[in-house]
């Protein structure tokens, strides 16, 4: 069936017969990058440039997707990565080509001129280059490092300001408030909460919860009101092939949640700053409470929050352990 085509067709047929169950359940993201690999790769007119990249798709970026997916649906923006990584080594290879040489005769001066060509946008050639040295199919190399670090945040003036225009705003689609508030209160990714679910909105002892981690997460009023108000008018719930969705944010396709790339760019069309306000969001959250305790709740990695408290000047990893309540 991953061969026939038109292939939006064909995507959009499989999501409905795994939606009724006619089908195993399956990632439909990695079906769809290895049928563009498979067309792809034929299109590689050098044959030894071919043999290479078969074998840096398979042991590399195939196998990556694989352990990916295996802890959970993949995301259009890992997929977009795995394609940027064999654009590249394509592209590599031709300019080592251009240049006379096999991958097996590369030097530190061949290197340093790709990357001289724009860093950022070729720094995704790592992977291949990484991956060529330790199979032995290129001699060891260094790769170039420079900082791609995340913007500055907001202030926390400013975070407070959008957290109250999301309120009033009432000529901004409340599907869209709703994300963007997740993003401001709680730090969570567009990939985190394209992946929510209404039963992970509850309410326990008149208190309205959120769960990002563990325990949940309170939802201060009035965006428990929005949520709640969100809960009844969900879009993408009335056509044929998602009635019983369960998603918090159900897409067009059978089963599927929205993407986080169609999140993104909805939330640009309103000048949303997506990245500034989630860093803003952490930097607050981890200078109020212990990292360990906002890593549980909002579902981080205890390192990255300990890191993140660090860089903002937070003092709990001062305080020893223990009940300080007596």
């Amino acid at each position: 069936m991953s061969q026939l085509t038109p292939w939006r067709s064909v995507a959009y047929l499989r999501d409905l017969l795994i939606q009724a169950g006619v089908l195993p359940p399956a990632d439909r993201h990695l079906l769809l990058f290895q049928r563009w690999l498979t067309e792809k790769l034929p299109v590689v007119a050098n044959a030894g440039h071919r043999q290479l990249l078969q074998l840096f798709a398979t042991w590399h970026v195939q196998r990556r997707l694989n352990t990916l997916s295996g802890r959970g649906p993949l995301t259009g923006k890992q997929i977009q990565q795995a394609r940027s990584e064999i654009h590249l080594a394509i592209a590599f290879l031709d300019h080592l080509a251009e240049r006379g040489r096999a991958l097996a005769d590369c030097t530190q001066a061949d290197v340093d001129a790709w990357y001289a060509g724009g860093y950022v946008a070729r720094r995704l050639t790592h992977a291949f280059l990484r991956w060529a040295m330790r199979s032995n199919h290129m001699p060891k190399v260094s790769v170039p490092h420079r900082s791609t670090s995340n913007p500055a945040p907001l202030a926390q003036h400013q975070r407070l300001t959008l957290l109250r225009q999301l309120v009033t705003r009432d000529d901004m689609p409340l599907q869209d408030r709703v994300a963007a508030v997740l993003v401001l209160l709680y730090a969570q990714p567009l990939t985190r909460i394209a992946q929510l679910t209404i039963d992970d909105v509850f309410q326990e002892d008149d208190e309205v919860l959120v769960r990002l981690g563990d325990p949940p997460s309170p939802v201060p009023a009035p965006f428990a009101g929005m949520l709640l108000s969100y809960l009844g008018q969900r879009p993408n719930t009335m056509i044929a092939s998602n009635p019983d969705a369960r998603w918090l944010f159900p897409g067009r396709r059978a089963g599927q949640p929205l993407t986080p790339a169609t999140f993104e760019l909805r939330l640009r069309h309103l000048d949303f700053p997506t990245q500034r306000g989630r860093t803003a969001a952490i930097r607050h959250l981890v200078l109020q409470a212990p990292a360990p305790v906002v890593a549980r709740m909002l579902g981080y990695h205890d390192d990255t929050t300990a890191q993140l408290a660090a860089e903002a000047g937070g003092t709990w990893r001062h305080y020893a352990p223990g009940d300080h309540s007596r």
